[in-house]
């Protein structure tokens, strides 16, 4: 069987293909609400996992934070510096993969992943690795997509039509970061406090076609299920996606609102037991 290596290795690709900053930018007021809610200050050193183009890592560099933008994707964190030169932020950006931090235990003062950390699939490593680079009695902050959201629903659909390489490690779906149960599990003992509040975000635009014209181009998943289908199954797929986007729509007038829950957590991480 495939290792969760060649799994990662293969998301890693996924995740390259196309532009994910065209659809990630537009999520802004998360990274800002979660740093606020973590109440980041000046002089903290701050570490974004899979932070992509670095929505939540400017939001923690606005506030004179010390912070480096991490992702395995090196072309988001182009985008990444290009946004923090333009707004002449200071912020540093590493190359990294979040089941395997390349940064010494107890870094960090701040941790958090927006939407990122949530789709590694080493979801336990990945856990022990946002709290082994945090410094005891610190504060870890996420945002992840809840199981019954519209993006926890698109997820669903194209596990149907992208599923896992044949004979790669079966994952847990993303979403369970999404859950309050998956939480505890996966921070089991190490996290001291939970606070979990269920935030919306809306995914706004013409219409849900011109949404998904969107996605096909710039969003890594989508635009890999239509590479690898047939030209049927790829109209299929389409028509699936589009009448999904079509039930989450609350928009009344042909555009397009798709509210999407998510979960934001802040945590605080256990003092480590002496050795």
């Amino acid at each position: 069987m495939a290792t969760l290596d060649e799994r990662t290795r293969e998301q890693q690709t996924i995740w390259s293909r196309g532009d994910f900053h065209r659809i990630g930018v537009a999520q802004v007021v998360v990274g800002e609400l979660l740093v606020r809610e973590l109440q980041v200050h000046a002089g903290e050193r701050v570490l974004d996992v899979a932070g992509g183009a670095g929505n939540t890592a400017l939001a923690a560099a606005r506030r004179f934070a010390d912070v480096t933008c991490s992702d395995y994707v090196p072309a988001l964190l182009a985008h990444a510096r290009a946004r923090a030169d333009t707004e002449g932020l200071a912020m540093t950006t590493r190359v990294a993969d979040a089941q395997a931090l390349p940064f010494p235990d107890a870094s960090f003062d701040v941790v958090t992943s927006t939407f990122g950390a949530m789709f590694a699939p080493d979801q336990h490593a990945t856990a022990r690795e946002l709290i082994r680079v945090l410094r005891p009695d610190c504060r870890l902050g996420l945002a992840s997509w809840t199981p019954d959201s519209w993006v926890g629903a698109q997820l669903d659909l194209l596990s149907r039509y992208l599923p896992a390489p044949s004979g790669v490690t079966a994952v847990e779906p993303p979403t369970v970061w999404g859950t309050r149960e998956g939480l505890e599990s996966l921070f089991a003992g190490t996290v001291s406090d939970l606070r979990v509040t269920t935030e919306c975000f809306d995914f706004v635009h013409r219409s849900t076609r011109d949404l998904f014209a969107l996605f096909k181009d710039s969003y890594g998943p989508v635009s890999t299920a239509l590479a690898r289908l047939s030209p049927a199954d790829a109209e299929t797929f389409a028509g699936e996606w589009i009448a999904l986007a079509d039930v989450h729509n609350s928009a009344d007038d042909g555009t397009c609102v798709l509210r999407s829950p998510y979960l934001q957590v802040v945590a605080v991480s256990r003092q480590r037991p002496s050795s």
